[in-house]
């Protein structure tokens, strides 16, 4: 029982609300979250089988204009480089590529160090940023880049659910999960990633349901795979639940790579393809499948080098869950045209919205091209062409 209970100390210890600061108290003490029973709505009814959608089923285009926010200018100076975000009980935690990235030096003796490029002395750069909302005003970071204990290159941040209240970022070059709280301190968890056989590179998203059952999507032989993990006593579990992989003509697992979300209930998962117009929505044991595309006949018609290519056609990019909902943002253009149309202007993002039955809500566009997040009243994008990248929409109310 050590990881359980170990986990559920650090569920404890994690914060209770996201309180105010004076301008004078810059450093506060984590309170956040505390454990509690959740209550969550009702979910619909979710039916199995294929569904083929079409735009009209969205009702009508939902056009919106935003606000620029300015982040609070005691926090970091960054470039906007791979940013992700997560919406916490009232607080703002942004990862974002330190500005320079890392190298990697071989030493005399054969081994390898990475080091912030031009090879700064001092402090490591941080990824991550707590922030407070709706101010945005500063909080903390954390998680230096390097490769030391407890260090970061190639994070992610996890996606929790209500019974596993809290922060968490893993780390894909040491396979490693942590919990984080608002003050800036990270600690381990203490889970045992094991290795899927058949597959060379690891890539997970992962959500923690619970603090003894975790969902993952990872790379299998031919494609990918939504797994879940189990911590049992001293030992930790993992079993392949679905494979996400359904067409011949796609043999490598980059053609199937996608958005991966829970609800908060962590009853229901869906995955959204990037590069087919397809998602899957499931119950948590992925028996009950409803499989959705917007052209059936389409789907898989190209192979591996054409989804590939570089004028290939970009479907989904980002994903949000709430309790009622899931966002997924849409492009569906290729990478250089949407170059094109962001060198004449701002450009623009669609973002869908489903309910956990996976049925049509509505459907938006946002007046600038980036990265969105979404707490179900605010998308947040955050828009690569300015010095200050974030911009507000309100939601409208969906009746």
């Amino acid at each position: 029982m050590k990881y359980i209970n170990f986990l559920f100390l650090l569920v404890l210890f994690f914060f209770s609300a996201c309180k105010h600061r004076t301008e004078k108290e810059r450093a506060i003490a984590d309170t956040l979250f505390v454990a509690v029973e959740p209550v969550c709505p009702a979910e619909p009814p979710l039916v199995a089988g294929s569904v083929t959608l079409s735009e009209d089923d969205f009702g009508p285009l939902v056009e919106l204009s935003g606000k620029q926010q300015l982040f609070d200018e005691n926090g970091p100076v960054f470039k906007l480089s791979e940013p992700e975000v997560l919406i916490i009980e009232g607080c703002f935690l942004f990862q974002n590529r330190p500005a320079g990235g890392m190298v990697q030096i071989r030493n005399e003796n054969g081994t390898t160090t990475v080091k912030p490029m031009g090879g700064e002395e001092g402090a490591l750069p941080n990824f991550f940023h707590w922030y407070h909302l709706p101010d945005f005003r500063y909080m903390a970071s954390m998680g230096q880049q390097g490769n030391g204990p407890g260090e970061f290159i190639y994070p992610h941040l996890v996606q929790s659910c209500k019974k596993a209240p809290g922060a968490y970022l893993y780390e894909t070059t040491t396979s490693r999960l942590y919990m984080a709280d608002t003050a800036g301190t990270l600690k381990p968890v203490p889970v045992d990633f094991q290795k899927i056989k058949g597959s060379t590179y690891s890539n997970k998203q992962i959500v923690v349901a619970a603090p003894d059952t975790l969902y993952s999507v990872d790379n299998v032989r031919g494609g990918k795979a939504l797994f879940r993990t189990v911590l049992r006593e001293d030992s930790t579990v993992t079993e392949q639940i679905y494979n996400l992989s359904f067409s011949k003509k796609h043999k490598g697992w980059a053609a199937y790579i996608g958005d991966f979300a829970m609800s908060p209930s962590g009853s229901r998962i869906v995955y959204a393809y990037k590069y087919f117009r397809k998602l899957l929505v499931m119950d948590k044991e992925a028996r009950i499948v409803r499989d959705i595309s917007f052209d059936a006949e389409g789907v898989d018609a190209k192979d591996d080098v054409k989804t590939l290519g570089p004028d290939n056609v970009t479907y989904y990019w980002g994903i949000s869950a709430t309790d009622r909902y899931f966002f997924l943002v849409y492009s569906g253009r290729t990478p250089i045209k949407v170059g094109q149309e962001t060198n004449k202007g701002n450009g623009y993002i669609f973002v869908e919205q489903y309910d956990w039955g996976g049925n049509p809500v509505a459907r938006y566009r946002l007046d600038r091209w980036g990265k969105v997040f979404t707490d179900g009243t605010t998308f947040y994008l955050l828009c690569y062409k300015y010095d200050d990248p974030l911009f507000l929409y309100a939601l409208p109310e969906n009746k």
